[in-house]
């Protein structure tokens, strides 16, 4: 049996903190795949795919911006999509490790904080490409994680590292962002761009970059970090304890949004 991260792993929508770390997410980083998108040249109705579309940020703002194409949210676990948010959405139950679309079936492919997570990533990446369109889009949108120990706060670190190791013993990269634009480059793909933007946590003096979903995260798996031994009862009451301001203020990674065009 493959080992799914969001249907049944720590991060399940049956954990009742997964709709909010989620909502998290979408704010510190919908800015990032927006941009992304928005200067791309796709036609006035495009086919659009938004792939682990989660609550559907994305896919909703895809829906509005184009309201005569066609955008299709799929996710493995869709309980949080509302297809009525739009007239041109549909809402898909879908597992891009199993299931497939048909070549050639969309103008925009967008995924977000996925991929990392999938040990099959880079063949799920080279399905993404086979379904897009000649003269089509593919946007992916991707963490990566500095080492720990490059940090002003071990005690925050220690728990940070603790959740990196847990996602790569369930199969995950937290680094593998890095590799993304070659490997796209070598499946084909023109145009290949890359915006970085970091990754900030720790003071709300961040803005909108502010990405509260690290700490909703450590909320949400941390016990079963204490339970696998990634981490103490103390370590984990430290971190939660200490509240966020100047002196935490922390720039924890890099989010990449990797650009590339289908010939």
């Amino acid at each position: 049996m493959r080992h799914d991260p969001y249907g049944t792993g720590v991060l399940s929508k049956d954990n009742p903190l997964e709709d909010n770390r989620l909502l998290l997410l979408e704010r510190a980083l919908d800015p990032v795949s927006r941009s992304a998108v928005e200067g791309l040249p796709l036609p006035d109705a495009p086919r659009c795919l938004d792939l682990a579309a989660g609550r559907g940020s994305v896919a909703y703002w895809l829906a509005r911006r184009f309201p005569r194409g066609e955008v299709v949210a799929a996710d493995i676990d869709p309980r949080y999509l509302d297809e009525d948010a739009a007239p041109n959405l549909r809402v898909l139950a879908f597992d891009a490790r199993e299931d497939r679309f048909p070549a050639g079936s969309f103008d925009l492919v967008h995924t977000r904080s996925a991929l990392k997570h999938l040990p099959e990533r880079e063949e799920v990446l080279a399905e993404l490409v086979r379904w897009i369109a000649p003269g089509g889009w593919l946007v992916t949108v991707d963490g990566y994680w500095f080492p720990s120990d490059e940090t002003a706060n071990p005690g925050w670190a220690k728990v940070v590292q603790a959740v990196v190791d847990r996602m790569n013993a369930q199969g995950g990269d937290m680094r593998w962002t890095r590799r993304l634009p070659a490997l796209v480059a070598r499946l084909g793909l023109a145009d290949v761009s890359v915006r970085l933007a970091p990754s900030l946590a720790g003071w709300d003096g961040w803005g909108e970059q502010h990405h509260e979903w690290l700490r909703a995260t450590v909320e949400q798996i941390g016990p079963v970090l204490v339970a696998d031994g990634l981490l103490a009862e103390d370590d984990l009451a430290r971190f939660h304890a200490t509240p966020d301001g100047r002196d935490m203020a922390e720039w924890f990674g890099l989010v990449a949004a990797v650009v590339g065009r289908v010939p």
